[in-house]
């Protein structure tokens, strides 16, 4: 397989595509508006797909023999056995988002974002600061329209958050990379912690010693990229830094605290990364300073949903991890905390949060399946004498009702549970989505 593989080179080949998601969807797109007569097929291993291409269900195995290239959409694991055995037999495996790099117009400047927390906001306000100042700028990867949709832009800066799932393979190459934060995510998908930072380090690979911006102010990563060629530490003086709960450049204050529209210290860090980047791009560092205000966050990200009777609530339905979970308490402190948390069982360690609540107490604990009764006896274990009340439900209709039984005056009610949305929602989005809903229907 070259290096890049563009779309001439795939189109040439016996196509298959493994999973028929967003992203699946969009591949084949871009590949029958290029060649309505491709040689290409869907592979799905769970469910049907709806589509007038040729469908082949069921577990993967020896069938993916039959084609000569098989894209891979991000959900499907790169060390799939099936995959594994299909590539050792000469079969080419292709990440979407190679090919996007592939056929990308020439003078585009991208810029790769990952991180286990915070890549999303941390893209988006690069790509508001970038946009406020007038460039023409494409914000895509991991966020919004997959990046096969957008072969046409005319952009001129790439903005693209770049997941674990999307970095273990993609091929092509970067300009600039930020990294915001590192901790242990996705194991289940990786098998490993050390798969895992693997795969986030790719981002490194891809920029072969062009800038890689890394938050200064987090030790796992400091230690995970020491001697990475092209390191730039950020989130530290002289350039732009947070301090406590502001902004500085150097010695000099641009975003006072409580000016910018962002919840939570790892925001801040999340801001000053962003911002040095649109510095880099060469950006004057006054004028985007004055544009951070005007950017709002996230939807599922440490999203106030509403205030109900003096109790805030905050949708961070975007939380799959424990230290996610870990982050968003920390940036409510020191309000009292009812806290949403459970999903997709998988490897966790809630360790962290324990601490966190050993330190600061809860309001109370409501659990949701999948996971949430294993939860909960970590916490009744560890920290019961630290929580006002700590109940497993049965879904998140009871724990949103429940939560604001137990809600004081000037209280928070948080989702974030630390966990996947699958099998109960369809993903994150739609868990959010049904939090905010429910809110709604409290009333006021």
């Amino acid at each position: 397989m070259p290096s890049s593989p563009t779309l001439e080179w795939v189109l040439s080949r016996r196509i298959g595509l493994l999973g028929y998601g967003r992203d699946g969807r969009s591949t084949a797109r871009a590949l029958l508006a290029r060649d309505p007569a491709a040689n290409l097929s869907v592979l799905v291993e769970d469910g049907e797909a709806e589509t007038d291409l040729p469908l082949i269900t069921g577990p993967f195995d020896r069938r993916l023999l039959e084609f000569e290239v098989l894209i891979r959409s991000p959900g499907v694991p790169v060390d799939h056995p099936a995959l594994r055995a299909a590539q050792k037999a000469g079969v080419s495996v292709v990440n979407p988002a190679s090919i996007w790099l592939a056929e990308r117009g020439k003078g585009m400047t991208v810029v790769g974002v990952t991180g286990s927390k915070g890549k999303s906001t941390t893209a988006s306000l690069l790509a508001h600061l970038l946009r406020s100042i007038g460039r023409d700028v494409l914000l895509g990867g991991n966020i919004g329209v997959p990046l096969l949709d957008h072969l046409d832009t005319s952009a001129r800066i790439a903005v693209l958050e770049l997941s674990s799932y999307q970095l273990s393979d993609l091929r092509g190459a970067l300009d600039l990379g930020l990294f915001t934060r590192l901790f242990p995510e996705h194991l289940d998908w990786h098998g490993s912690e050390a798969a895992y930072v693997a795969a986030k380090l790719r981002l490194a690979e891809l920029l072969d010693g062009r800038p890689l911006l890394v938050n200064a102010r987090d030790d796992k990563l400091m230690a995970a990229t020491e001697g990475v060629r092209g390191r730039v530490l950020a989130n530290r003086a002289p350039g732009v830094w947070r301090d406590g709960d502001r902004l500085m450049l150097g010695r000099t204050v641009i975003a006072p605290a409580g000016s910018l529209p962002l919840i939570g210290r790892h925001n801040l860090d999340n801001a000053a990364l962003a911002l040095q980047a649109a510095i880099l791009l060469g950006g004057e560092a006054d004028e985007l300073a004055e544009s951070l205000a005007s950017f709002r966050g996230l939807p599922h990200r440490l999203e106030s949903v509403a205030r109900r009777r003096g109790v805030r609530y905050i949708n961070d339905s975007i939380s799959t991890s424990p230290w996610a979970t870990l982050a968003a308490l920390d940036a409510l402190k020191p309000a009292r905390v009812v806290l949403i948390v459970g999903g997709q069982a998988r490897p966790a360690d809630w360790q962290p949060v324990l601490e966190w609540v050993e330190s600061n107490g809860l309001a109370g604990l409501l659990t949701i399946p999948d996971n949430g009764p294993s939860i909960a006896r970590r916490f009744r274990d560890s920290v019961a004498e630290r929580v006002d009340s700590i109940e497993e439900l049965d879904n998140l209709d009871q724990a949103v009702d429940r939560a604001a039984s137990l809600a004081g005056p000037d209280s928070v009610v948080l989702l974030s549970p630390g966990a996947p949305s699958f099998k109960r929602f369809r993903d994150f989005e739609q868990r959010g989505e049904r939090f905010r809903a429910l809110v709604d229907s409290l009333g006021d």
